[in-house]
C-alpha cells in the first residue's frame, strides 16, 4: 500500500500565503505572484504592491503546497 500526503493529514501538510496583484477588468498579473512562509512578509510585499500605478487590488491566500511526486508514485 502506497502512502500518499492526502488532505486528511493536516499536521504535515505545508502551507504558504501567495500574493498577487491585478487590475479590474484585466484580472491578475502573474509576474507580480510571490508564495511566503511568514504572514509579516507576505503583508509587507502586498503593502509594496498596492502602492504601483496599475494595481487595483491585492489578493493574499492561504494555500497548501502540493507534495506529490510523480517520482515518489
Amino acid at each position: 500500500m502506497r502512502h500518499t500526503n492526502s488532505m486528511e493529514n493536516k499536521g504535515n501538510a505545508m502551507s504558504v500565503y501567495a500574493v498577487i496583484a491585478g487590475a479590474d477588468y484585466e484580472g491578475q498579473d502573474f509576474s507580480t505572484l510571490r508564495l511566503f512562509d511568514c504572514k509579516s512578509s507576505a503583508d509587507a510585499y502586498a503593502a509594496e504592491l498596492e502602492g504601483q500605478l496599475g494595481v487595483d487590488y491585492v489578493l493574499t491566500e492561504v494555500r497548501e503546497v502540493c507534495m506529490e511526486s510523480a517520482l515518489a508514485a
